[in-house]
């Protein structure tokens, strides 16, 4: 069963989410965030592992960040503090639903945010999934792939001071220069060694937009568990045989360690 929910965030800013249940009075709970640009949905594959994970006896809360899908805020005015006071938003609502087991699963550029996330609140995440994470922001800065040129860099941080804002990828969605000045000092990498409990990293290693060998070089530096998911672009949506994977594999993990 599904509920929408509404939540307000100190700064008055309106999320919303999707609440899924598996059962009345369930105390285990997985929190769904989405990358830039996408929504709740995470072009489908989120509302897919909602159904699991409640298939499997979690319920599941998957919601739309500031200046995203059904949520308010603009997106020029986004960033990282921005969304971090949305996950609290979304952790304090749960928790105030008395859900005592929450295990978090951050995709792309959801990924750093649930990682810094994490390390901030070590004692509220008892497991952590990250699928193709964004857990260094030098590439925005010092764009090293044909995606990240084309979109970022120099270039990119020149408009954004010119006129508020660069516009990023097909959804022309709009990055404003508060989030390129955040970018600059933060490094959610480092800040999760603060975070002791059990990490998993997922990947596709022919991932076009966030490079593999991230996810190879910051699973050993954290001894988290990396799952590749072989010829797979970012995202996993494209191929079934990648979705299945990717949601089975979280799954399992989430079984073990949030009982």
């Amino acid at each position: 069963m599904d509920h929408k929910a509404t939540l307000t965030t100190p700064d008055k800013i309106q999320i919303v989410g999707i609440l899924s249940k598996a059962k009345k009075d369930n105390d285990k709970i997985i929190v769904l965030c989405h990358g830039l640009t996408v929504d709740k949905d995470e072009d489908g594959i989120f509302r897919q592992l909602s159904k699991n994970l409640v298939e499997n006896g979690f319920d599941c809360f998957r919601f739309d960040f500031r200046g995203h899908g059904e949520s308010g805020g603009k997106q020029e005015e986004m960033t990282i503090a921005g969304e971090l006071t949305d996950l609290l938003t979304v952790v304090n609502f749960i928790k105030n639903k008395n859900y005592k087991k929450i295990g978090l699963l951050g995709a792309s550029f959801g990924g750093g945010i649930c990682a810094l996330f994490s390390s901030f609140n070590k004692d509220a995440i008892l497991a952590l999934v990250l699928w193709n994470p964004v857990l260094d922001y030098s590439s925005w800065l010092f764009p090293k792939n044909n995606w990240h040129k084309k979109y970022f860099g120099q270039t990119a941080i020149e408009r954004a001071e010119k006129f508020g804002f660069t516009e990023v990828g097909s959804r022309k969605f709009k990055l404003g220069i508060k989030l390129f000045n955040e970018i600059r000092f933060l490094k959610p990498y480092q800040e999760l060694k603060k975070y002791k409990k059990p990490i998993l990293f997922v990947h596709g290693d022919k991932d076009s937009y966030v490079d593999y060998q991230e996810s190879i070089r910051f699973s050993k530096l954290l001894k988290a568990k990396l799952i590749t998911i072989k010829d797979a672009e970012h995202g996993f949506q494209d191929k079934r045989e990648w979705q299945e994977k990717a949601i089975n594999k979280t799954i399992s993990f989430f079984k073990k360690f949030i009982q």
